[in-house]
């Protein structure tokens, strides 16, 4: 068989990691994929980028499955086209990526479906919502109300913070960096968040792995929000008694409602992104809806299905998921980001580094050169023109360790990170530390 990926970073990577390991697939593709992902067998397609013009690449290829892996293609109608053609993808259609590209629609549908969403008002003028934050007594969360490459959540700690995050929202719309057209002002809750997945074909459902995230830059979960700079799976809760909770007062209503409510039938991967306040399992809060894997959980995800990940995808499109039993693996798995950090610019001042602003183009040592027990996943690499590898993004790779209790896996992947070096490299040193 021949897989496509559409997606271009470590979870792209940790998706056709997880086909090429299956006997039954030949050839894997990413699109648009990155150079570093040859390292995991991958066949990267850089210059194609539109839906129209990876469809035809997939019919000429005589592609036998296709996987959407990222937000942004996914919300282009990467799914009708190929519907259109019909070439076998996983993902949801563009109508019902709205779920993910609008987090206003998404808690407005969540508060008709009475499902636990934090309390909030959303605004198209800076100045209401700096007046609605100035009438409230605690403290809040600024969200874009598009898609925003992850970053688009903005945890203040105050007032002042919660009215520069208003500005920063409305004017990364303004030149087209983020989307949508207003601001989400959303009361900050303090629990334990989780992430928590499931894979929908229309009629059944299917739980994945639970796993915890950590978003923000820097150790002591301090800093600006990322995409993402670890996770670790599994999460001491996961088990029978969560998923009863998580799919009765979240998932259930929610798939049940947008198809009954709205006319729109759910198929693929979702993510919900939780939060128990005071540690409280039994009362889960939702905070946003992705109509994907997340990136880094997908990295420890993937790795624990037991049940092959093609017998999944052909589940869902045969819309016989009921009938599978997805299995996955108790091991733990750690995912550790090696991000562009702080460097020295051209003149006096400095990159401070992702999230901010990052300085590419600096050659990577040692991560394909020396011999792995971790997991790799590329996400920032490129090659220069003499065809070295060099760095691309802010976040540029993915370690991932594995043992039978977190800690070994904590060991694995912070020993291998050794062995990985470019100018500016930073990461954090607490990702599993604590599962609170």
């Amino acid at each position: 068989m021949k897989i496509l990926v559409l997606d271009s970073g470590g979870r792209g990577d940790a998706l056709g990691w997880c086909f090429w390991h299956d006997p039954r697939v030949k050839k894997v593709f990413c699109l648009p994929g990155n150079a570093g992902m040859e390292k995991n067998g991958l066949i990267v397609q850089p210059d194609l980028r539109t839906p129209e013009e990876i469809a035809r690449f997939a019919l000429a290829e005589k592609i036998d499955l296709a996987v959407g892996g990222s937000e942004g293609i996914l919300s282009a109608g990467i799914v009708d086209i190929f519907e259109k053609y019909k070439i076998p993808i996983v993902g949801p259609k563009k109508v019902a990526t709205v779920l993910e590209s609008s987090k206003g629609y998404t808690d407005i549908l969540c508060r008709e479906l009475s499902v636990p969403v934090p309390e909030f008002e959303i605004f198209e003028s800076a100045d209401e919502a700096k007046a609605y934050i100035h009438s409230l007594q605690y403290t809040v969360v600024v969200k874009c109300d598009g898609l925003a490459e992850g970053k688009g959540a903005i945890v203040c700690d105050s007032q002042k913070q919660a009215r520069e995050a208003v500005d920063r929202v409305f004017e990364m719309q303004r030149i087209g960096k983020w989307g949508g057209k207003s601001v989400i002002i959303q009361k900050r809750i303090y629990g334990r968040e989780l992430s928590f997945f499931y894979i929908a074909d229309g009629n059944a459902s299917k739980p994945l792995p639970v796993a915890r995230d950590y978003k923000r830059a820097l150790d002591g979960d301090e800093g600006k929000n990322t995409g993402g700079m670890g996770s670790f799976s599994p999460h001491e809760w996961e088990g029978e008694k969560l998923t009863k909770i998580v799919t009765e007062k979240i998932a259930a209503p929610i798939l049940k409602g947008f198809r009954e409510r709205r006319g729109i039938t759910y198929r693929g991967f979702i993510y919900f992104g939780l939060i128990f306040e005071d540690g409280n399992i039994e009362k889960p809060i939702l905070l946003e809806i992705n109509v994907r894997l997340g990136d880094p959980e997908a990295e420890v995800i993937l790795p624990r299905l037991k049940t092959p990940l093609l017998d999944i995808c052909q589940a869902l499109l045969g819309k016989k998921l009921k009938e599978l039993n997805v299995e996955f693996v108790s091991d733990y798995f750690c995912d550790v980001v090696a991000a562009s950090g702080e460097v020295k610019s051209s003149g006096r001042g400095k990159y401070p580094g992702y999230p901010g602003r990052y300085k590419i183009g600096f050659p990577i040592k040692g991560y394909f050169e020396n011999e792995f027990q971790s997991l790799t996943f590329s996400a920032g690499i490129t090659k220069d023109s003499e065809g070295k590898y060099i760095t691309s993004g802010g976040r540029v790779a993915h370690l991932v360790g594995r043992g039978k209790t977190l800690e070994e896996a904590r060991k694995m992947v912070y020993a291998e990170m050794e062995k990985v070096g470019f100018e500016g490299r930073r990461f954090r040193k607490d990702i599993g530390k604590a599962s609170k």
